[in-house]
């Protein structure tokens, strides 16, 4: 059985489609490269001083890997932490990744 081709614009652009998909299917599956994420396996406690804030703390202790957004959320869930609210004394745990130190 033969098949004849009746628009040929249509087909070209079909099959242009069609590859594409494929060509992303198969490259979602054999992704290249790696993803890694920085992991925290140790903490350190810092004492809260006049003036200081839980980005300001973030950010003197950010390995540079890290968005500082993420790290003051882990700090406040680390510490049970309802706001970003902080007083001169407190002592917070702060985690901090090993390889960097």
């Amino acid at each position: 059985m033969k098949v004849k081709i009746v628009n040929r614009a249509r087909f070209i652009t079909f099959l242009v489609i069609f590859i594409t998909l494929i060509l992303i299917f198969v490259s979602t599956l054999f992704k290249i490269g790696k993803a890694y994420s920085v992991t925290y396996s140790q903490y350190i406690n810092v004492e809260v001083k006049a003036g200081d804030t839980l980005w300001d703390i973030a950010k003197r202790n950010n390995s540079g890997r890290e968005d500082i957004r993420k790290l003051v959320y882990k700090i406040m869930k680390l510490n049970n932490l309802d706001t970003a609210k902080i007083k001169p004394g407190d002592i917070i745990k702060v985690p901090i990744n090993i390889k960097d130190r």
